[in-house]
């Protein structure tokens, strides 16, 4: 039965490890008509990460696109991550450690639409955190403000929005999810920042749907976790592991990355 794993944004638009490159051939190339310099466009690796365990994290996607290809991951999605992606979507699919993978649709634990309608599609879609609000982005339909309301929601509160169920268009698994919603508000609260809800909401959404795993490059989220479990008087029980890229390897058995199939310092011709 394969492993079922939420991939993160980040994961998405780290998977591309190739950009745009022009190389100049001298003019006795057989590639000039007219003796002239002649531009070849191709591509080149993106400079990698100095810090050795990020780059090796990263370069482990290759493995995980492979084995989401062979279906031993069942690789999942849904709006809110969706969103993030478009923000950052690779553009380059030449040498992307996830092409040709599918990703199956999830429902987020809530919609956030359902709660925050706007004409403006700058505020949807942006974060809300301190970068957007120093580029004057201020609105309260982004995720962070969607997510700060959800945590200041009490009880009486909640059975409110659940007695307005067909008004607001709630499905029963959102529901659901609204009766949970202390769990969400907790691990918020122990994340210290808003700037880390929109992560705890991937958790939370991934555990709601009884997913096996969230991956992420993320170093926080595994860290608050693993400090959440390790809490004698543990008032939230996580069941979706959060991995990184390589411990999802060691995960599925897997010790010896496959290598990456793009050098640092090559041109590669389009063609």
């Amino acid at each position: 039965m394969p492993l079922r794993v939420l991939i993160d944004a980040g994961v998405v638009i780290h998977s591309e490890f190739a950009e745009h490159a022009i190389k100049e051939m001298p003019e006795s190339s057989v590639w000039s008509s007219d003796g002239s310099a002649t531009r070849i466009s191709g591509l080149k690796r993106k400079q990698p990460n100095e810090n050795e365990d990020d780059r090796k994290q990263k370069e482990a996607l290759f493995t995980v696109g492979r084995m989401i290809r062979k279906k031993t991951i069942e690789a999942y999605t849904y709006s809110e991550i969706d969103v993030e992606t478009l923000r950052g979507r690779p553009l380059v699919q030449e040498f992307n450690a996830l092409r040709r993978c599918t990703f199956q649709p999830c429902e987020p634990a809530i919609e956030r639409s359902r709660f925050r309608r706007t004409s403006d599609f700058m505020d949807f879609f942006a974060k809300g955190g301190k970068k957007d609000r120093r580029l004057g982005l201020h609105g309260q339909a982004n995720q962070i403000a969607f997510l700060e309301w959800l945590c200041i929601l009490d009880k009486e509160c909640v059975d409110v929005l659940i007695q307005h169920t067909n008004v607001i268009g709630l499905s029963a698994f959102e529901v659901d999810s609204l009766r949970n919603l202390e769990w969400f508000q907790l691990l918020c609260k122990r994340s210290g920042s808003s700037e880390n809800y929109p992560d705890v909401f991937h958790l939370w959404t991934a555990q709601r749907h009884g997913l096996d795993a969230l991956l992420t490059l993320d170093k926080k989220l595994p860290r608050l976790v693993d400090r959440v479990k390790n809490e004698k008087k543990r008032e939230i029980d996580i069941r979706t592991e959060v991995l990184r890229p390589l411990d999802l390897l060691h995960r599925l058995g897997v010790s010896v990355p496959d290598p990456v199939p793009i050098t640092s310092g090559r041109f590669y011709n389009l063609y």
